[in-house]
């Protein structure tokens, strides 16, 4: 099974901030431990969401475009890591160590179809 784990951004890295160095070694070693475990299959983080836009399509209306930034931090992700496991509990096994690296963070944990 693959899974998603998508990393939840803040309002500092929204602004542009860079990540604290320190964080970012603990999570490239979560990284690395997934590596030599074989189960990542991809690890990328986002950049603010100001370098993006969102199109949505009103039912009925025409398709509108609307370029970031956006204003709801809390639903917006910073990186996504896809996994491949063998149980939704291993999954989450993965997302408690990036936790652990970055006390404070939110991280969804979705299932990939297919």
């Amino acid at each position: 099974m693959r899974y998603m784990l998508m990393h939840k951004t803040n309002e500092n890295l929204e602004a542009g901030q860079a990540p604290d160095p320190a964080m970012l070694a603990r999570a490239d070693e979560v990284l690395e431990e997934m590596r030599q475990a074989g189960v990542l299959c991809l690890a990328e983080g986002l950049m603010p969401s100001s370098s993006g836009a969102r199109v949505t399509f009103p039912e009925g209306n025409k398709p509108r475009v609307i370029d970031g930034p956006f204003a709801e931090t809390k639903e917006l992700i910073a990186g996504v890591s896809v996994i491949r496991v063998d149980s939704k509990q291993e999954a989450v096994s993965w997302a408690l160590r990036f936790a652990e690296a970055d006390p404070g963070t939110e991280i969804d944990i979705i299932e990939l179809a297919g």
